[in-house]
C-alpha cells in the first residue's frame, strides 16, 4: 500500500526533528539514507541529519545553504485563504501484514530486504519518469527533463501501537533542477495521481521478490494487494490493533456524517473520513525497539496457537500446494481492459492493469527480469494479441528498462506525467473528437 502526504515548507524544522529523531531514536531502528540522482548531484550520501532536511525542506541547498530556484514561503489570495508553500512529499509503502508478521515471529531479515527492493523499484520508477516538472512557454505547457529527485529513505517496523509493521517513509523534495540548472518545483501529478498504480508496483515487486527467495504462495490479487498463503487469519487480526483502532474512529465519523447531512458520503468524502479517523487516533510511539517486542509479539501469537517454527512450517506447506498454469497476458486484453473504463491513458495506468492481473513465477526476482521488448516484468508469458511475438516477463511490474538506474532518460516525451493520447501508426490521434466548425465573424460593419 501507497500513502502520500504533502509537506509544508512552514514546518519544515518540526518535520526534520520528526523524521530523523523522532522516528529514528529507538534502538534498532535504521537511520535515514539520501537517495535519487539529484541528492548525489547535491553532495548528500549516506545517513541523513536534521539540518541536512530542514534546509532542503525549506528551499535551499542543503550543502550550500544558496535558495534553489523560488522561495518556498505562503501566499495570502484575495480571498483571505493562506496557500501554504509546498516542500515535499512522504510516501510511505506499508508491506502486507502477512509479510510483517512473519518478518516478526522469525527476525528474518531477508524479508525485510525484500520489502527494501520493491520500495528502491518504485523510486528508481517514479525518478525515471515522474520527476519532470511544467513550465510555460510561448503560451504552451512544457515538461523538460530534470536531474531526477532528491529523497530521504526511512524504514520503520512497528505501528503506533506496537503491531509488527514494515513500512518505509520516502520524504520527497519538491525541487527539481533541469539540464540546463534552473531549479523549478516537481510537478508532482504523477506521485500524487497514480497512488493506486505506485503502490501495486511496490505490491508487485515484493511479491515477485519474496517468491523467488522463499518460494511462497499468495492469494489472490484484489487492488493490487496479497497476502502469503499459510498465515492464519487469526493471527493477523491479533497483530491489526491499529487498523481496528482507526476502523472503529472511521464507523463513528460515518454514523456522524449520516446524522449531520442525511445521507451517505461521497467516495471523496470517505477518503476524506478515513484520514481524520487515522489522524485523530494517531498516538505517540512507545519507543520500543522491535527486538524487545520480539518476546511480547511471539507471547501474543501463542494465543492463538501459532510459533515462528509452525508459522514457517505452515507457509512452507501451503506453498507445496500445485501451482496454478502460468497466465497468458496479451496487449490486446489488456488494451481492451484500459479502453474499457478510458480514451487515453498513461504509462502507469499500464502497469496498474498488469499489478492487477498477474502473479509471480517462481525463480524470478523483482529486481531485474530478462530484457525483452523494453516491457514491464510482470511474472507470466506476455505475447501479442496476434501471437506473432512471444514475450518471457521477468518476475515484478519494472517498465521503462532495466530497474535501479536513477539516471533519468535523455527524451523529454518519455517523461511526460500526464496521459496523452492515443495514436495511430499514422501519428494521427484516434480518440480525438472532431472540432466544431467556427462561423467567421464578418468584418464588415453592421450599417453596410
Amino acid at each position: 500500500m501507497l500513502r502520500v502526504t504533502t509537506l509544508y515548507a512552514s514546518s519544515a524544522t518540526a518535520t526534520a526533528q520528526y523524521y530523523t529523531r523522532y522516528l529514528t531514536k529507538v534502538d534498532g531502528e535504521e537511520p535515514g539514507r539520501w537517495t535519487g540522482h539529484q541528492a548525489g548531484l547535491l553532495g548528500l550520501s549516506g545517513e541523513v541529519t536534521t539540518e541536512q532536511l530542514k534546509t532542503l525542506l525549506e528551499g535551499r541547498d542543503p550543502t550550500t545553504g544558496t535558495q534553489l530556484g523560488y522561495p518556498l514561503v505562503d501566499r495570502v489570495e484575495k480571498s483571505g485563504k493562506v496557500r501554504k508553500a509546498v516542500a515535499g512529499f512522504d510516501a510511505t509503502f506499508s508491506a502486507p501484514k502477512s509479510l510483517s508478521v512473519w518478518w516478526a515471529l522469525t527476525g528474518d531479515e531477508r524479508l525485510a530486504e525484500c520489502h527494501d527492493v520493491a520500495v528502491r523499484s518504485v523510486v528508481d520508477q517514479l525518478e525515471r519518469y515522474g520527476s519532470t516538472t511544467h513550465i510555460r512557454s510561448n503560451g504552451r505547457r512544457l515538461h523538460p527533463d530534470t536531474n531526477g529527485l532528491t529523497a530521504a529513505v526511512f524504514r520503520q517496523t512497528t505501528s503506533r501501537l506496537d503491531d509488527p509493521q514494515l513500512h518505509t517513509h520516502v520524504v520527497i523534495s519538491a525541487k527539481v533542477c533541469t539540464d540546463d540548472g534552473r531549479w523549478y518545483a516537481l510537478d508532482a501529478r504523477t506521485l500524487k495521481g497514480y497512488q493506486r498504480a505506485l503502490g501495486g508496483l511496490y505490491q508487485s515487486v515484493l511479491r515477485a521478490e519474496v517468491t523467488a527467495r522463499f518460494g511462497v504462495a499468495w492469494t489472490d490479487i484484489d487492488k493490487g494487494q496479497a497476502d502469503i498463503v499459510g498465515v492464519p487469519a487469526e493471527l493477523l487480526e491479533v497483530f491489526s490493533k491499529r487498523a481496528a483502532q482507526v476502523d472503529a474512529a472511521y464507523e463513528r465519523k460515518l454514523a456522524e456524517f449520516w446524522t449531520r447531512e442525511g445521507r451517505d458520503p461521497t467516495p471523496k468524502e470517505r477518503g476524506a473520513l478515513g484520514r481524520e479517523a487515522a489522524a485523530d487516533t494517531c498516538g505517540r510511539k512507545t519507543g520500543a525497539a522491535a527486538e524487545d517486542l520480539r518476546t511480547v509479539w511471539r507471547s501474543e501469537a501463542a494465543t492463538v496457537g501459532v510459533t515462528a517454527d509452525t508459522l514457517a512450517a505452515g507457509i512452507a506447506a501451503a506453498a507445496q500446494t500445485p501451482s496454478v498454469v502460468a497466465q497468458q497476458v496479451t496487449v490486446g486484453g489488456i488494451v481492451s481492459e484500459l479502453a474499457e473504463r478510458r480514451s487515453a491513458w498513461h504509462r502507469l495506468d499500464v502497469t496498474q492493469a498488469l499489478c492487477d492481473t498477474v502473479r509471480p513465477r517462481p525463480g524470478i526476482d523483482g529486481r531485474l527480469g530478462p530484457p525483452s521488448w523494453n516491457v514491464p516484468s510482470i511474472g507470466c508469458s506476455m505475447t501479442a494479441s496476434t501471437s506473432t511475438r512471444p514475450v518471457r516477463c521477468g518476475g515484478g511490474v519494472a517498465m521503462g528498462g532495466r530497474c535501479g538506474s536513477n539516471r533519468p532518460p535523455a527524451t523529454t516525451p518519455a517523461k511526460r506525467s500526464w496521459p496523452r493520447r492515443n495514436t495511430s501508426s499514422r501519428g494521427r490521434s484516434t480518440n480525438r473528437r472532431p472540432r466544431p466548425t467556427r462561423r467567421r465573424r464578418s468584418t464588415r460593419p453592421d450599417w453596410i
